[in-house]
């Protein structure tokens, strides 16, 4: 399993509960052609942001791997202080270091 996917599992409740901007990444993870049409439209059907991830959920566990990998991108992209609260590495972290690591030299 891809590190992404482990982040992106391991945070599963949080990312349901605090994801705002879920519709911005679901239309990344579709042009990307990883969400089908109908899988789409029962997520944009959704009335809440956590409805519409639990739905998100279901793709992701179903599309395996490299579309948590996507998720995990999109979800840097579009919520960043979200991905970085909840440990995820960023593109400032060239070394290897984690945000929420300390380094001990």
């Amino acid at each position: 399993m891809s590190s992404e996917a482990r982040f992106v599992d391991s945070n599963f409740a949080a990312l349901i509960q605090r994801v705002t901007s879920v519709m911005a990444i679901v239309d990344e993870l579709k042009n990307k052609g990883m969400l089908h049409a109908e899988t789409y439209s029962e997520i944009h059907a959704e009335k809440t942001n956590q409805g519409k991830m639990r739905r998100l959920f279901d793709a992701l566990n179903s599309g395996g791997d490299r579309v948590k990998s996507d998720f995990y991108y999109a979800l840097r992209n579009h919520e960043l202080y979200l991905f970085r609260d909840l440990g995820g590495e960023t593109l400032d972290n060239i070394d290897g270091t984690r945000n929420n690591e300390l380094e001990l030299n």
